[in-house]
């Protein structure tokens, strides 16, 4: 059973920065924890790799992110990934979808909603709400390095 995942965020940048920080990949790694990519496949594929913990377990994941639509105009991504654990623990698949608007400030909105899915022996700790807890953990993470690296 998926679990899904909503969650947003304003900060002080214009739209078009935020945009570009979020469809590079390059950048969106540098502000997730332990996550490296490992190939640019093409402009919508690359591979990469992952560590997180789920309650005593510790996790590297090794797979593909593939970005499924790139509206410019509108300033919405979607994308789909999958990966699976080296040591057979089990395998994660993820789609999310992000939206940008602008606020009256100049800065900006972004609205995120992911869908997870776990299987093997990790699909366990979905059900605790392990999962949601570290869904919140990474994302706090993320959006304060993100808020840092572009508001300095």
């Amino acid at each position: 059973m998926p679990i899904e995942i909503q969650k947003s965020f304003e900060i002080n940048q214009t739209v078009e920065e935020v945009w570009d920080f979020l469809t590079t990949p390059e950048r969106v790694v540098e502000c997730l924890p332990a996550a490296k990519l490992t190939e640019k496949v093409d402009d919508r594929n690359f591979r990469g790799e992952m560590g997180i913990r789920l309650g005593p377990i510790g996790v590297t994941f090794e797979g593909i992110i593939h970005f499924d639509k790139l509206d410019v105009e509108n300033r919405e991504v979607s994308m789909h990934g999958e990966g699976k654990d080296a040591r057979g623990s089990g395998s994660v698949k993820m789609q999310m979808h992000s939206k940008l608007r602008p606020t009256d400030d100049g800065g900006t909105h972004v609205e995120v909603s992911q869908s997870v899915s776990l299987a093997g022996r990790l699909a366990s700790f979905g059900r605790g709400g392990i999962i949601q807890n570290v869904a919140d953990f990474m994302f706090g993470r993320f959006t304060d390095c993100m808020t840092q690296k572009l508001e300095g």
